[in-house]
């Protein structure tokens, strides 16, 4: 099984309230191959 890369994994947890899910993984590995765009952050002012 291949790792996550980090981004995938920042974004991830982000994204849900439970990490290690099934969702959670299959939206990191997205991230990681390119297929998904992560959404950024707001700053706050």
């Amino acid at each position: 099984m291949a790792k996550l890369c980090a981004k995938g994994k920042r974004a991830a947890k982000r994204k849900f309230k439970v990490y290690p899910s099934a969702y959670a993984n299959m939206y990191a590995s997205g991230v990681c191959s390119g297929r998904i765009k992560p959404k950024k952050k707001k700053k706050k002012k």
